[in-house]
């Protein structure tokens, strides 16, 4: 699960403004999402739980708009990105569209054994 990194970053001690998107199917499926929400909260951060699919012609939520409008100083930040093969895709490649300097993306890609 691409939460569980995530989550283990969040109970560092480390400074700095968070901001977590976290996408689901559904809100069901938003498995530690009160642990998260959480420690988001003690850090004074951010959550933005992004559920649904995708549909045709509709907005990407990881495309460069919605990062975009979700953290409008993306540029400036740290982005660190873990999640099935096509989410990590998506959102690497809206990093790119938003030039986002590759020294400041982190991606950690997981699937099945």
């Amino acid at each position: 699960m691409g939460i569980t990194p995530v989550r283990a970053m969040l109970e560092e001690e480390a400074p700095g403004d968070v901001v977590v998107l976290y996408g689901v199917r559904s809100e069901a499926d938003a498995v530690l999402l009160n642990e998260v929400c959480h420690l988001v909260a003690l850090r004074g951060g951010r959550l933005h739980l992004l559920t649904g699919r995708t549909r045709e012609g509709g907005t990407p939520p990881f495309g460069p708009g919605s990062l975009y409008r979700l953290v409008p100083d993306i540029t400036e930040r740290d982005v660190y990105v873990c999640g099935p093969p096509a989410m990590t895709r998506a959102v690497l490649a809206g990093l790119r569209d938003l030039r986002v300097p590759a020294r400041q993306v982190h991606a950690e890609k997981f699937g099945p054994a």
